[in-house]
């Protein structure tokens, strides 16, 4: 009896102690807004965010119709970071200098008419974006941003860039503005992407010697008409894209840009390209699409480090000496008014991908077949009446486009491009028969007729 009586209390005691570790692990719905993960709230007011002003360590208040920030702003000290863009801001309080944690700002999309000085005082920012405002005006007196890396201040009004020292600067987009001159900027030296693309300037002059760790250049559509050697010393420069400007010369020495893999130099006047028997050792992808000069640049034949080679819209080219890009994969050549490809063209055995539409093509030399490599063939928009058996060598084949073209019928040789995956064949000459016999050949690609 005794035994019993014990075994019912100690049994009640476990049911008890499990009892009481269910409630304590329960959720605590009174206090269920101080667990909340305040750091994913999205807020409609800075009114709204004061409750959770102490704690915040980021708040977004995009395209809230705010004209101002109060001076309460202060208050939300642990701040890193403040997105208040697409609003109807002017200027910024002189409080938000008590944002020592600040380390991104982004008031994009906003009615700054002047770059903030009050920014000054934030020793830790280090983005900061203001694209589409308004600003045309700069300090006075030079301020510093000691930790800055990334600046975006495009599509402003800004005509000059002056007073502003950062040391740290990575990143600056100036693109779309109203600058004239190449930006001089303080202590450039770790700045390693510069856009200033759809501006006025005229000239790229020798300061831009002193952004030795440039590696990224954007300049498209200015008013540039000669590419000088002062570009020569960016030892580090990888990529420029200096397309749609006014440029007829470029000067020898650009060759020597020892680290130049990638240069778009389309929609301009050139003639003639440096000689590159010692230059250009690494470029790999060269655009000149849209070159209105008065002659075909042949000297970029010369180039065998090419991978990739865009011509189009260049309506006198001329290919002669194509053939010594060996190490070509990639070529454009559609609408540059072409008759005929000659049979030195095919040399290029290891073209990967190549672009020979909107031309006027009639036939394809019988060397096609020596492509074997080709993947990709767009041959949309010319008047082919038909393919040459040695077309059906290219077993690599996956993408063929053919559209608008002149085409009757299709041989039974298609079958053996055994890697094809889609075949475009739309607005040829096929009759109904003929549509329903490339079906039935070809029923594991996909046929668009």
């Amino acid at each position: 009896m005794v035994r019993n009586l014990w075994l019912l209390f100690f049994s009640f005691a476990i049911v008890t102690n499990i009892y009481a570790q269910n409630e304590v692990s329960k959720p605590d719905t009174a206090n269920k807004k101080r667990f909340h993960p305040i750091q994913q709230q999205r807020f409609n007011s800075f009114d709204e965010a004061m409750e959770q002003a102490s704690e915040l360590k980021s708040l977004i208040l995009v395209g809230k119709n705010i004209s101002e920030i109060p001076p309460t702003i202060e208050k939300f000290q642990k701040l890193e970071i403040l997105d208040l863009s697409n609003n109807q801001i002017t200027s910024l309080p002189q409080e938000i200098a008590k944002l020592q944690n600040l380390r991104v700002l982004r008031m994009n999309k906003n009615k700054l008419t002047k770059f903030p000085e009050v920014l000054k005082a934030l020793p830790n920012l280090e983005s900061l974006e203001l694209s589409e405002n308004m600003i045309a005006s700069f300090p006075e007196k030079l301020i510093t941003l000691p930790k800055l890396k990334n600046l975006n201040l495009s599509k402003n009004k800004i005509t000059k860039l002056q007073n502003l020292d950062m040391p740290e600067l990575e990143n600056l987009d100036l693109s779309f503005n109203q600058l004239e001159q190449f930006p001089e900027i303080p202590n450039p030296s770790k700045l390693g992407t510069l856009n200033i693309s759809n501006n006025k300037i005229k000239k790229v002059n020798g300061s831009i010697s002193k952004f030795t760790g440039l590696r990224r250049l954007f300049i498209s559509n200015n008013e540039i008409d000669t590419l000088g050697k002062e570009l020569a010393s960016l030892d580090l420069l990888n990529f420029l894209k200096i397309n749609n400007n006014r440029i007829k010369y470029i000067h020898p020495d650009i060759a020597n840009l020892k680290a130049l893999v990638t240069l778009d130099i389309g929609g301009n006047f050139i003639s003639s390209f440096p000689r590159s028997s010692d230059g250009f050792k690494v470029l790999s992808t060269l655009i000149l699409n849209d070159n209105k000069g008065e002659k075909f640049p042949v000297e970029i034949y010369e180039i065998k480090t090419l991978r990739v080679l865009n011509l189009s819209n260049v309506k006198n080219v001329d290919l002669k000496g194509i053939e010594n890009l060996t190490n070509l994969e990639s070529l454009k050549l559609n609408n540059c008014g072409l008759n005929e490809l000659a049979p030195n063209f095919c040399k290029l055995t290891g073209l990967k991908q190549l672009d020979l539409s909107n031309n006027n093509l009639k036939s394809l030399p019988k060397e096609i077949g020596n492509l074997t490599k080709l993947s990709n063939l767009n041959l949309n928009f010319n008047q082919l009446e038909e393919f040459p058996p040695e077309f059906f060598n290219l077993g690599s084949l996956q993408v063929l486009s053919a559209n608008n073209n002149n085409l009757k019928s299709l041989p039974e040789d298609i079958k053996r491009l055994v890697n094809l995956k889609q075949l475009q064949l739309r607005r040829n000459k096929f009759s109904d028969e003929e549509l329903e016999k490339i079906k039935k050949m070809l029923v594991n690609v996909n046929v668009m007729l």
